[in-house]
C-alpha cells in the first residue's frame, strides 16, 4: 500500500548548537558506548505547521559511529513527493578528535524516482556517508517543505536502532493555539511536553537523553516496544484537497470509506458476464472462488502511490479497463464485482508483516496500514481474501497476515479486528527417509518432506522454481557433506489449507564416520543446532513470536557386517516451551528414528530464561547425538 509508513519517520531530534558542540569521541559518556555501534550525539527536529496545507520542518542532528558494524546509521535518507520537497541540505565529516575532515552540500545528494510502482511520484534523496576512519562523527542539518496537506507530523523517535545510544533529542512544534491534536507516548516517552507561547503560536517541546543501546538479542521484544516514541496528529486535516477529521478508527474508517465512494459502478456488459460466470454456481462459497480466480487471471499488481491514490482506490472500472491495480485497487474491484451478485465484503486495512502484528486500538494513524485485503463473511465462516497475489491459495491467510490487528472500513466507520491464526501445531515440516547405508559410510536416500501452512508459506512459489534451484535448497537442508540430490518431484495442495509434498533422492559418501571397526551414524542430518539461545545471559524478555511442528521419521538400513553397538537413550521433555521427542530402536534389519518438536509462539519473562536456554541445550543434544555399529566379528 503505502511507502509512507517507512521512511516519514526515524526522526533524530535535540536542542543542542552544533557551533558550541565538542565532536570529539572521548566527550561521550562511557555508559553510552556499551554495546554501542553508533551514538545520537544530538539532534533538533522543529516542525512549524503554516496551514492545514503546509508547513516546514528543519532537522540538525549528529551521530557518531564507533566502529563499521552500522556504519549505515550514518547515511541520511529521506523522500519527496507532491507532499515533501527537501530544499536544504549540508552536512560535515569529523573525525574522532572532533576535527573537520570533509563538508558536503546539496548537490552532493543523489537523487531516484526507481519505483516498483507505475503510478508513483516518489523521489528519494540518499547520501552515504563513506569514509575508512574509524569513529567519525557525522553532522546533518537539512530543511524540508510540506505542502499540498498534512495528516500527521513527524513520528519522534530517536533510537532508531538496536545498538544506537542517545546522548540527547528533543522534539518542537510550532502549532496555532486553537489546533487540535492527539499523541500517543510510548515507553518513557514524557507524554508532557513543556508548552510556551511565542508570536501567537504554541511550542510544544519533548526531551530524551541519555538513553543506553540496546543489544540485539534472539526474540528479543521489537524495538518499538522497548524505545521511546510519540506520535502526533492534528485532528482535523487537509491532504490532497480532500478535509478530514479523525479522532478514532470509527471516524478512520468514515474517512477512507469517503474516499471510495461512487468508485464501486462497473460497465454494463461487464456485470452481465459477471452474473453468467456465476449463475451455476452451487453456493455463495463458490460464486467468490469463481470471482477471486478470475481476478487472478485477469489483473496484475501494480504499486499506485500517487497523492491521494495512496489512499483512495481506482475506480472499479478502470481496473476493468486496464487490467493493473494494487492491493486498494484490486480488492475494492472484487468488493465492486461481488456487490453485483449480492454478496456482501467489507475493505480491510491491515499492516502486512510477519512480526510486527499488532496496532493500537487506541490510536487511529495512518502510519499503522500498509496493506489491503478483502473480508466476506460467511454464514458458517468469514473468508479473508488477498487479492494481489493469484498464485495464493483462495482463502489461505498467509504469514504476512495471519493473526494481525486491522480496520474494517465501512460507511458507517471503522471497526478494530484480529484475523484468525493458525494452531502452531498445523506449521509443520515433515520428513521421512529411508537410508541404505553401505560399509564404507555412504549411503543412497529416498526421502519426503511434506510443509504445511505457514512452513508451506515460507517456501511460496517453490513448484515454480529452476530445477537447479529446487536442488540447491534441498541439499541445503541436509547437514551431511558430499551429498547430492536428484529426482525432485513437488505437488502442491493450494486448498484453504495448502501444503506441498516433495519426493527426492539424494546421496552421500559420508552419511556415517568410519573409525577402526566402527561407523558413527547421525541420528537426524535433517535439523541443525538451535543457536537462539547460546548466551549464557540476556538482557530482555523472550518473544518467540511464532511457533512450528517439526516430525522426523527415518530409517537406517545396516550394513550386513555390522550391527547395533550403541543406539541414543529415548528422550520426552514436555515444558510450557515446548514438546521433544526422540526415540531411536532396533526394527528388522535396521534402525528407526522418530523424532518430534513441538515448540509454541509465546512471551516469557527475562527469568525464565535459564529454563528456556536448558530446554533447547537438551533438544539440540539429541539431535546432536550419534548411533554407533560396530563391525561384526568373524568367528
Amino acid at each position: 500500500m503505502r511507502l509512507l509508513v517507512s521512511l516519514i519517520f526515524v526522526f533524530f531530534c535535540s536542542l543542542a548548537s552544533a557551533d558550541s558542540f565538542r565532536f570529539s569521541v572521548s566527550e561521550i559518556p562511557d555508559s553510552l558506548k556499551k554495546d554501542a555501534f553508533g551514538v545520537l550525539r544530538f539532534s533538533n527536529v522543529e516542525f512549524d505547521y503554516i496551514s492545514e496545507k503546509s508547513g516546514v520542518e528543519k532537522q540538525s542532528y549528529a551521530i557518531t559511529i564507533l566502529n563499521k558494524n552500522e556504519k549505515q546509521l550514518a547515511d541520511f535518507v529521506t523522500y519527496g513527493d507532491k507532499f515533501r520537497e527537501l530544499k536544504k541540505f549540508s552536512a560535515t565529516l569529523y573525525n574522532a578528535n572532533g576535527e573537520v575532515l570533509r563538508k558536503f552540500k546539496m548537490s552532493d545528494i543523489e537523487t531516484t524516482e526507481m519505483s516498483d510502482g507505475l503510478a508513483n511520484d516518489r523521489k528519494y534523496y540518499f547520501f552515504h556517508c563513506e569514509t575508512p576512519i574509524f569513529p567519525f562523527t557525522i553532522h546533518y542539518e537539512y530543511e524540508i517543505n510540506w505542502k499540498n496537506g498534512i495528516f500527521s507530523f513527524p513520528i519522534f523517535y530517536p533510537q532508531s536502532s538496536y545498538s544506537l545510544a542517545v546522548q540527547n533529542a528533543t522534539y518542537q512544534l510550532s502549532l496555532p493555539p486553537d489546533l487540535k491534536i492527539r499523541q500517543k507516548a510510548l515507553n518513557n516517552m514524557p507524554e508532557n511536553p513543556d508548552i510556551t507561547v511565542e508570536k501567537g503560536k504554541k511550542i510544544y517541546k519533548w526531551k530524551v537523553e541519555n538513553l543506553k543501546a540496546i543489544e540485539s538479542e534472539s526474540f528479543a521484544p521489537q524495538l518499538r516496544t522497548l524505545v521511546p516514541m510519540l506520535y502526533i496528529s492534528p485532528e482535523s486535516f487537509i491532504y490532497d484537497k480532500v478535509s478530514g477529521t479523525i479522532t478514532d478508527w470509527e471516524s478512520y474508517g468514515k474517512w477512507v470509506s469517503g474516499l471510495m465512494y461512487g468508485r464501486d459502478v462497473l460497465p454494463a456488459a461487464f456485470k452481465d458476464k459477471i452474473i453468467s460466470m456465476t449463475q451455476n454456481a452451487g453456493s455463495d462459497y463458490e460464486k467468490i472462488k469463481i470471482l477471486y480466480d478470475y481476478l487472478g487471471e485477469t489483473t496484475r499488481y501494480v504499486s499506485i502511490q500517487l497523492g491521494i491514490g495512496g489512499f483512495q482506490p481506482m475506480f472499479a472500472s478502470e481496473v476493468n479497463k486496464t487490467g493493473f491495480g494494487d492491493c486498494k485497487a484490486l480488492s475494492f474491484y472484487l468488493k465492486s464485482m461481488l456487490e453485483v451478485i449480492d454478496i456482501p465484503s467489507n475493505y480491510v486495512e491491515i499492516r502486512s508483516d510477519r512480526r510486527n502484528k499488532r496496532m493500537f486500538p487506541d490510536y487511529a494513524t495512518f502510519y499503522e496500514t500498509n496493506h489491503v485485503i478483502l473480508q466476506v463473511p460467511l454464514e458458517k465462516d468469514t473468508l479473508w481474501l488477498e487479492c494481489t497475489n493469484p498464485r495464493i491459495p483462495f482463502g489461505f491467510v498467509h504469514n504476512n497476515i495471519a493473526g494481525h490487528d486491522a480496520v474494517e472500513i465501512k460507511s458507517e466507520g471503522g471497526r478494530f479486528c484480529q484475523l484468525p491464526d493458525y494452531p502452531d501445531s498445523l506449521n509443520v515440516d515433515k520428513n521421512s527417509a529411508t537410508v541404505k547405508l553401505r560399509e564404507d559410510g555412504s549411503a543412497s536416500i529416498q526421502a519426503e518432506k511434506e510443509y504445511h501452512l505457514k512452513v508451506y508459506n515460507d517456501f511460496f512459489g517453490l513448484n515454480e522454481k529452476k530445477k537447479n534451484e529446487q536442488v540447491d535448497i534441498f541439499r541445503r537442508g541436509i547437514n551431511l557433506p558430499n551429498a547430492t540430490v536428484n529426482s525432485v518431484q513437488i505437488t502442491e495442495n493450494k486448498s484453504i489449507r495448502p501444503n506441498f509434498f516433495i519426493s527426492y533422492d539424494w546421496q552421500t559418501t559420508l552419511y556415517g564416520t568410519k573409525t577402526g571397526n566402527r561407523l558413527f551414524i547421525p541420528v537426524n542430518p535433517y535439523r541443525n543446532q538451535y543457536n537462539w539461545f547460546k548466551k549464557k545471559e540476556r538482557k530482555y524478555d523472550i518473544d518467540i513470536w511464532r511457533g512450528f511442528n517439526d516430525i522426523d521419521s527415518i530409517f537406517i538400513s545396516i550394513p550386513e557386517n555390522y550391527e547395533i553397538e550403541t543406539l541414543p537413550m529415548p528422550v520426552f521433555i514436555t515444558t510450557k516451551y515446548g514438546d521433544f521427542r526422540s526415540i531411536v530402536f532396533p526394527k528388522e534389519e535396521g534402525i528407526l528414528i522418530t523424532q518430534s518438536f513441538y515448540s509454541p509462539a509465546g512471551k516469557y519473562q527475562l527469568a525464565e530464561y535459564t529454563e528456556l536456554r536448558d530446554f533447547f541445550e537438551k533438544i539440540n543434544s539429541a539431535y546432536n547425538s550419534k548411533i554407533i555399529l560396530k563391525r561384526k566379528e568373524r568367528n
